[in-house]
């Protein structure tokens, strides 16, 4: 445990209330304006429940999410809390799955935990870093995107795999089976990729392999290679859809451009290293002293590190990519940090590592963040979008614009004006109407002229009766 002279590790009373701490760090962020690519899922969900249409994602019309092409279990949780909160508060709706994802996430780790070491310490740790990982704390645990909630079910189905190995229990790992689907419906395949890599790490124990290749687990298995499939021929007959599921598999083995590929081998590590402080930090300190001392490491930690490396592997190797793509090994790496920060609480001076990461995400949710999206950008888009509804808004109005700017403008007109049809791509033959477009070839018409506020803007051409008289 503790070493000698040093302090021990606070009870897990202490720990849930820092818990709680960061946790309520996360409700500031569900006012927020639009950010990125958020307006995307939106925008589906307008659409979708407009048109009464939820095996695939819609937008500006189009099936498929307008080339998005995502499954649509991130809309399918949206849109009945958008409907009972009202619909111009949806991007709120979205925010709180969001959030609600990255809690579950942590406890899911918490729930590990707990299976491995029998320690409450240790489970509410987990937690407790998961959510005061720096890119979750400051960007990752609330932006919504879909890689929280699919990163949700993904450490979902590698934790039920781990405890069904600890527990010998079918059930649960019929429960990953499951899980493992729901993100697939989320997001992405390569669930089966971040899974399959955990169940060969797993299988590294002589105890775990038995169990995980018993003929009960084949079956299992089949169920899991079925789901998919039954999806994609019973559920889903968008072909985009199924093109952009291989499609983020194949990229990743892609030819790369050799000069951009070299500096993102040497840089993309660091980044990592950086946005997973402080559990980063913790590990590395703690496995370098072990390494000169020759102490052992816990079979546990050993398993959950293997899991992380081999799966942020491919990533680091993949010739394009992000941090949000490897989202799920962030809990992952949560599980050792949380075992070496309860036994060496003071030595990695862990308490004021919590106190820090809370205060500045208080200073950051709080003034920092309202402050950019009021004067750099964010309000603005709402700003945007009230013009366009106060000035053309009782003509046809019309998007082409699917840069983030233009997204988050046409997602604040639909939930303005979500009794009226949602903005669709505008028809060649439209005669009257205004387009927020991107730039001045988007369509043929009328230029309105380019309206900017702060530093963002949007163009607009109109057609017709739509068209400004003349000064």
């Amino acid at each position: 445990m503790a070493e000698p002279g040093m302090s021990p590790a606070p009870p897990a009373s202490q720990i849930r209330r820092y818990y709680v701490l960061a946790a309520l760090c996360f409700v500031p962020t569900l006012f927020f304006y639009y950010v990125g690519e958020e307006a995307v899922f939106t925008l589906n969900s307008i659409e979708m429940w407009q048109r009464q249409e939820f095996i695939n994602t819609v937008m500006y019309g189009a099936l498929g999410g307008g080339g998005n092409g995502r499954p649509p279990l991130f809309n399918w949780l949206m849109i009945p809390l958008a409907h009972l909160m009202g619909w111009n508060h949806i991007l709120v709706a979205s925010r709180i799955i969001t959030v609600c994802a990255t809690v579950g996430t942590s406890m899911t780790a918490a729930w590990l935990s707990y299976q491995l070491w029998r320690n409450k310490s240790i489970a509410w740790m987990s937690a407790l870093l998961y959510l005061l990982t720096a890119d979750v704390l400051l960007y990752r645990g609330w932006v919504s995107y879909a890689d929280p909630l699919f990163s949700m079910f993904v450490v979902l189905a590698i934790a039920l795999t781990w405890g069904a190995c600890l527990r010998s229990s079918y059930w649960l790992l019929a429960g990953a089976v499951l899980a493992a689907f729901a993100a697939l419906l989320t997001k992405a395949m390569t669930v089966y990729v971040f899974l399959g890599i955990c169940w060969l790490v797993l299988l590294t124990q002589a105890d775990y392999r038995r169990f995980l290749l018993r003929w009960q687990a084949w079956f299992l298995y089949a169920l899991a290679l079925l789901l998919p499939l039954l999806w994609f021929k019973l559920g889903s007959q968008d072909v985009d859809q199924q093109a952009t599921l291989f499609r983020d598999v194949a990229e990743k083995l892609t030819v790369p451009q050799w000069r951009e590929y070299l500096v993102r081998l040497m840089s993309f590590p660091v980044e990592m290293f950086l946005r997973l402080m402080p559990a980063s930090v913790f590990i590395t300190y703690v496995l370098w002293r072990q390494h000169r001392t020759d102490e052992a490491t816990p079979p546990a930690v050993r398993l959950a590190l293997w899991m992380v490396v081999l799966n942020f592997l491919p990533y680091w190797l993949a010739p394009s990519g992000g941090a949000r793509y490897v989202l799920p090994i962030y809990a992952l790496l949560a599980l050792p940090a949380a075992y070496f920060a309860v036994h060496q609480f003071a030595h990695l001076a862990v308490q004021k590592w919590v106190v820090g990461l809370i205060t500045l995400a208080i200073a950051t949710n709080l003034v920092v963040y309202p402050y950019y999206q009021k004067k750099v950008r964010g309000e603005n888009y709402a700003r945007m979008a009230k013009h366009i509804v106060h000035q053309h808004g009782n003509f046809p109005l019309y998007a082409t614009n699917v840069s983030s700017v233009g997204l988050a403008v046409v997602a604040h007109i639909g939930s303005m004006r979500h009794t009226q049809p949602a903005l669709v791509w505008p028809p060649a033959d439209f005669k009257h109407g205004v387009v927020i477009a991107h730039s001045e070839s988007d369509v043929v018409g009328t230029l309105i002229g380019k309206l900017q506020i702060d530093n963002d803007a949007v163009v607009l051409i109109c057609r017709g009766d739509a068209c400004p008289a003349p000064r």
